[in-house]
């Protein structure tokens, strides 16, 4: 399976940025939740959560980095599993977190477990991410076609894979699965 994305740095920023204000208005949605509700859990949760907020924004941001740089071609896509790597660090960070942050809720006693596996995540999993996307470049590189011309600080090629739908054809194909359903359920009323 090909994991090559066609996108251009403009809409990695776009969707990054975008995340990072969902994430922070779902944030607000918590909290408000929390004030007015009598669940113990959800609320340290949400604490947990506003406390950790800098630490998932700083590692999204990260990530976002990393993708805007994956959306040019060779050699402008090197930094970004440097990028990506060092953010999936501080990913595992707050998943030992949350780890953590169970483990003092519920005294479930996994503490010596996570530390064993701090152990062998923490430098695996930055060299897994680093070999996969120089491995990802690498494969790029090797299906160009030899005569192909691009700009070289633009976006990969996107249309390498003719299957790939558009937009457009995104947009059909939904609004016909919307109109077949409405259409069924019509029939289903009527007692076709």
């Amino acid at each position: 399976m090909k994991k090559y994305r066609c996108r251009s740095p403009i809409r990695a920023l776009v969707s990054g940025v975008t995340g990072i204000i969902i994430f922070l208005l779902v944030l607000v949605l918590f909290r408000f939740i929390a004030d007015h509700t009598s669940w113990a859990l959800f609320s340290a949760f949400v604490d947990f959560l506003f406390a950790n907020a800098p630490l998932i924004i700083f590692f999204s941001i990260l990530f976002m980095i990393g993708d805007i740089f994956e959306a040019f071609t060779f050699p402008f896509d090197l930094p970004f599993p440097i990028i990506k790597a060092i953010g999936s660090v501080f990913l595992v960070t707050f998943l030992f977190k949350i780890f953590a942050f169970l483990d003092s809720y519920y005294a479930i006693g996994i503490s010596p477990a996570v530390d064993l596996l701090k152990l062998i995540l923490y430098p695996l999993i930055p060299i897994v991410v680093l070999i996969a996307g120089y491995l990802s470049i690498a494969s790029r590189l090797r299906e160009e076609q030899p005569g192909q011309s691009r700009s070289p600080a633009g976006p990969g090629p996107c249309d390498k894979y003719p299957g790939s739908p558009t937009w457009d054809e995104i947009g059909d194909e939904f609004r016909q699965m919307i109109a077949d359903i409405i259409s069924r359920m019509r029939n289903w009323v009527n007692g076709k």
